[in-house]
């Protein structure tokens, strides 16, 4: 009979302890809150391009928002939004609240580079020495450089 209340007891014991694992690895995720996993773009990096998508997942979370405006993600938290970038340095910041009120914000900075016109060294508009100036007829292929002038004599 002793035997049989030990088997008993350790089977017992060992429900209680699969029920609470299997509890606890359940519900881990609620109990950390909410988490936003950016997928793009890169924190601190430099585009020329001024329309970007901002785009993750969201775990967790009842209310989404990208720069104060809210966004829905889709069932499994996908989320993907087009911004438009001032030029110069750029800061977003995507926040995720769950419905118990924790909050969580990402911050984002990137720098939006205008295009810089470059301009060939091999070709100047300068006034020369002897009274030559190039004229607007001026063209450039390549390296070589051609040009009318005309003389001021």
């Amino acid at each position: 009979m002793e035997g049989r209340r030990i088997i008993t007891w350790g089977l017992l014991a060992m429900g209680i302890v699969i029920i609470v694992g299997y509890s606890g690895f359940a519900l881990a995720g609620y109990v950390r809150g909410p988490r936003i996993e950016l997928a793009t773009p890169v924190n601190g990096s430099a585009t020329t391009t001024a329309l970007i998508t901002i785009a993750g997942r969201a775990i967790h979370t009842s209310v989404l928002a990208i720069n104060g405006a809210t966004t829905s993600p889709d069932i499994a938290g996908a989320f993907s939004e087009r911004l438009l970038l001032a030029p110069g340095y750029n800061i977003m910041k995507v926040t995720a609240e769950d419905r118990y009120g924790r909050r969580v914000e990402e911050t984002i900075e990137m720098t939006l580079i205008r295009e810089q016109l470059t301009i060939n060294p091999a070709f100047e508009l300068v006034n020369s020495p002897t009274g030559r100036t190039f004229d607007e007829g001026t063209t450039s292929t390549g390296t070589t450089t051609t040009a009318t002038t005309t003389s001021t004599n």
